[in-house]
């Protein structure tokens, strides 16, 4: 599993939450870094925030899935801000969480994801977003 976040607390928060699972986490905090350690690892699911300081979550969402190896990586979105429903669908995100959030939701989320992966590939269903 790849974190991709700018924010040292966030990946703090979700590195401790995500151990209940037992899953391998690489983290990241650009966009560059975040795609090169998908590339390079394909994780199953990554963890997205859409306000990173080089390429906005959007876009590289929309980058990772142009990669032909990571065909079956899902992708979370994260963000803060007002949610693009559109922008998230049409990079072709998996789901989106609002933050803050609530971690049994988050963890709640993730496992959906990673149980989702082994079923298919679908985008992100059309009542997409998830908040606290």
């Amino acid at each position: 599993m790849l974190i991709i976040d700018d924010d040292e607390y966030v990946h703090g928060a979700l590195e401790a939450a995500l151990r209940v699972l037992h899953v391998r986490l690489l983290t990241a905090h650009t966009a560059a870094e975040g795609e090169a350690l998908a590339l390079q690892h394909r994780p199953h699911l990554a963890i997205v925030d859409v306000g990173l300081p080089d390429r906005d979550g959007y876009r590289l969402t929309a980058d990772l899935r142009g990669a032909p190896t990571l065909a079956g990586m899902r992708i979370l979105i994260l963000t803060g801000q007002s949610p693009d429903l559109v922008a998230a669908r049409n990079a072709g995100a998996n789901d989106l969480i609002l933050k803050p959030f609530r971690l049994h939701h988050f963890l709640e989320v993730v496992r959906e994801q990673l149980d989702m992966r082994e079923r298919d590939g679908r985008p992100m269903p059309a009542a997409l977003a998830r908040g606290a």
